[in-house]
């Protein structure tokens, strides 16, 4: 996933590449908004107001999987993981981590920093958007509080929570989703295999993505569910989401099983 883009910057010696397809989630992020949660929130706001927002609202959402996937960066490195790169794309982003953790320590820190560092933001934002918000909504009807809201306090609010959300996905215990590198650093220091403890994270991470595939299908023949909702667009959504898991836990695991294997002959050689 190093063509079909262009590099961002560098953060801290880090560099951010964004890959081509992210432009599908800016496209997907703020059609959604101009069309479905704005008229809701806020049916005065003109049509130019609310595309406004939402391209404004889909930058910054990039900007915090920036920062979750920059966070798992730092503290690899940190860990002794050479780090150079993280990757912006369709699914969200990747930290390219050029050798596996050299303790389950380390996994787990690294594995911890993404999420944690998502829900800082969205306790920020939310905090401070609930400020203003209470300020903006002073003089408000009871019934019109959420119109009232003004822009930028509806912003910290929605980015507030779609980053909670990226955190409590992210945590689902299926490799390599930061829940499933939790759950092989606990197997790990368990067993003490980190090999075995690998095998049974990929496994979790393909049983998961079955389930996303499944729940994506149903939602796109009329499931609805809190949340997600439902519709054709959300279900495909869910299933290819579900269809890349099951293939990054598959190549996770051989890229594993690979090192492991190349890793005596490397030292006899």
């Amino acid at each position: 996933m190093t063509t079909g883009g262009f590099t961002l910057g560098r953060v801290a010696g880090i560099e951010v590449y964004v890959h081509a397809s992210l432009l599908i989630v800016l496209a997907l992020v703020s059609f959604s908004l101009a069309t479905g949660l704005l008229p809701a929130w806020h049916p005065d706001w003109s049509a130019a107001m609310r595309w406004t927002f939402a391209l404004v609202a889909s930058v910054l959402l990039v900007a915090s999987v920036a920062v979750h996937e920059l966070a798992h960066a730092w503290v690899g490195r940190a860990g002794g993981i050479p780090v150079w790169r993280v990757t912006l794309f369709v699914f969200g982003g990747m930290a390219h981590l050029e050798a596996e953790p050299r303790s389950w320590r380390v996994e787990l820190w690294t594995a911890l920093a993404g999420p944690a560092a998502s829900l800082a933001l969205g306790a920020s934002f939310v905090g401070l958007g609930v400020a203003l918000g209470a300020h903006e909504t002073v003089d408000a009807q009871p019934g019109h509080l959420l119109a009232a809201i003004g822009p930028t306090a509806t912003l910290l609010l929605w980015l507030g929570q779609i980053n909670v959300v990226l955190a409590a996905f992210n945590m689902l215990p299926g490799f390599p989703l930061d829940g499933g590198r939790v759950l092989r650093a606990l197997i790990w220091r368990s067993s003490g295999n980190m090999l075995a403890a690998t095998r049974f994270a990929a496994r979790s991470g393909q049983a998961l993505s079955w389930l996303l595939i499944g729940v994506g299908l149903a939602m796109v023949f009329g499931l609805r569910l809190p949340l997600l909702g439902g519709g054709p667009a959300a279900g495909t959504w869910l299933a290819l989401m579900g269809w890349f898991l099951n293939a990054a836990a598959l190549a996770g695991y051989r890229d594993v099983t690979l090192r492991a294997e190349v890793r005596p002959l490397a030292k006899a050689s």
